[in-house]
């Protein structure tokens, strides 16, 4: 017998493909159920909710519930949440919820009407018109009412993208300028340097998804439409739409806005289906004056698991990578996101930290909260020494994480051979470079003796190592290609 709580999911799933978008996210989303013997009760933040549900939906309701229960349950019944607080501050919830759930929805699409607000709006007045343009679209009873539920959400009027996701809050360094650039020119309105698709690829923390909510904002600011997709929801709404049918009326919505885009698009790899009709929208967002964003964790080039059609079509426009920040870089990330919690961080601080937390920015910031927290629960001023205490943990867990098995491990999985070649005589290049990079990096971070190197790697004589740096260290100079898997490698076995 199925749960209550996959049954009422099952409901809400196929309510929002019969309902308008807003509808739902207003009305329905805000819903849930439980069973007593044969009766679903379905709880309502207030009673003008449960009113509008039994008006409008109870009878749809009543069907899937008896479709998906198999008939095991025989009543629908619409009550006030006894959890509510006054009417008041319903009016407040309904409106947190319209705004939270358009930023989990599947579809993140601009909340203006093409032509419902002045162009290049101040921030203030956008929210205030959002908020407007939501209040407007609700059938209310009481001016009051909607006055109250613009109000409430006109705080919340932009969650659906992250607030703190911005141009202005994007620190750049050598590692992701480009793509910093091509992101903020093709946000301007009249662009002259359009790239389409502007792909983006990095590993996971860097930034990619900050660049792509900074532009989404400012196509917001400048009164034009999008979609944000996560590849998984993006396969999740194609599957759905596929299986019932809908699959022309999901695409003509997405190509309604002007800004399409897609994240760890790579997720796609393997899904013929899926990826074929991402194929049709492609064409679509990469002519006119629309545009498409992807971002993937490696380069187009790298995605074997696709086709030649998808890789060279990802390859069509402009595609930039965001690296791991360098140690400048990751100094002025750490002052900058102090600033903003209103925090000093010594510069002898900032550096220690960026010297032991490598990978990304994320974990960046996980570190500097960790100080933070440790500040405001001990009272003790933030100082190098109550910074060391306070990470020392992830500095344990580095000093573990760089050791010469581990640089084998890493380095033979990255150019998938086996620690056993690499320990080996074989002299080929598949084999021998990777050997003579995994002996540079164990130099590097281990800072170990040129025979005790020698010996880990099979007994090999201290000047075969010595050569080994040497002829790596030329290669970095000569290929930038070769230099910049030297560096992530290095990233990775530093990362905290």
């Amino acid at each position: 017998m199925i749960d209550t709580a996959t049954l009422w999911d099952k409901c809400l799933e196929d309510l929002r493909y019969s309902v308008k978008d807003n509808v739902f996210t207003m009305w329905l989303r805000p819903l849930s159920a439980h069973q007593e013997a044969q009766t679903l009760i379905v709880r309502a933040p207030n009673d003008y909710f449960v009113s509008y549900i039994k008006k409008n939906h109870l009878n749809d309701i009543e069907q899937l519930v008896a479709k998906h229960s198999q008939g095991s349950i025989e009543e629908v019944v619409v009550h006030v949440d006894n959890a509510s607080h006054s009417a008041h501050l319903d009016l407040e919830i309904d409106a947190k919820n319209v705004i939270d759930q358009a930023s989990n929805s599947l579809f993140c699409e601009s909340l203006f009407p093409e032509d419902s607000i002045n162009p290049s709006p101040t921030p203030g007045s956008q929210r205030s018109q959002i908020s407007s343009t939501i209040a407007n679209s609700i059938s209310v009873d009481s001016e009051a009412q909607k006055a109250a539920f613009a109000d409430a959400a006109d705080a919340r009027s932009l969650s659906y993208l992250n607030p703190d996701f911005t141009f202005e809050t994007f620190v750049t360094g050598k590692s992701n300028n480009l793509a910093y650039k091509a992101c903020y020119e093709l946000s301007k309105p009249q662009s002259k340097n359009r790239h389409n698709p502007l792909f983006i690829y990095g590993p996971s923390g860097l930034g990619k998804t900050h660049l792509m909510h900074s532009v989404a904002s400012r196509y917001l600011k400048n009164n034009r439409s999008f979609y944000y997709f996560t590849s998984e929801k993006f396969i999740n709404q194609l599957v759905y739409s596929l299986r019932n049918n809908k699959i022309e009326d999901f695409k003509k919505k997405i190509k309604k806005v002007d800004l399409l885009i897609v994240d760890d698009i790579h997720v796609l790899a393997g899904k013929t289906k899926s990826s074929n009709e991402f194929l049709t929208l492609f064409a679509d967002f990469t002519s006119g004056d629309k545009q498409l964003i992807l971002a993937s964790d490696r380069h187009p080039s790298q995605m074997t698991e696709f086709d030649e059609r998808f890789r060279s079509r990802f390859s069509w426009g402009l595609t930039v990578a965001v690296e791991p920040p360098e140690i400048d870089t990751r100094v002025q990330i750490l002052q900058k996101k102090a600033a903003w919690f209103g925090m000093t961080l010594p510069k002898d601080c900032a550096l220690f930290i960026a010297q032991n937390v490598v990978s990304n920015v994320r974990r960046l910031e996980g570190a500097l909260n960790q100080v933070f927290a440790n500040a405001n629960l001990t009272g003790a001023p933030i100082t190098l020494e109550m910074v060391q205490y306070a990470l020392k943990d992830i500095v344990a867990m580095r000093v573990q994480a760089v050791n010469m098995d581990n640089i084998r491990k890493i380095v033979a999985e990255y150019y998938d051979v086996s620690v056993k070649d690499i320990m080996g005589r074989k002299r080929t290049r598949s084999i021998a470079r990777p050997r003579q990079i995994a002996m540079a990096l164990s130099r590097e971070l281990t800072g170990d003796s040129f025979p005790n190197i020698g010996q880990s790697f099979g007994g090999r004589d201290h000047t075969t190592v010595m050569h080994a740096c040497d002829k790596v260290a030329q290669l970095r100079a000569a290929d930038p290609a070769f230099d910049k898997d030297y560096k992530s490698l290095s990233m990775m076995l530093q990362a905290a």
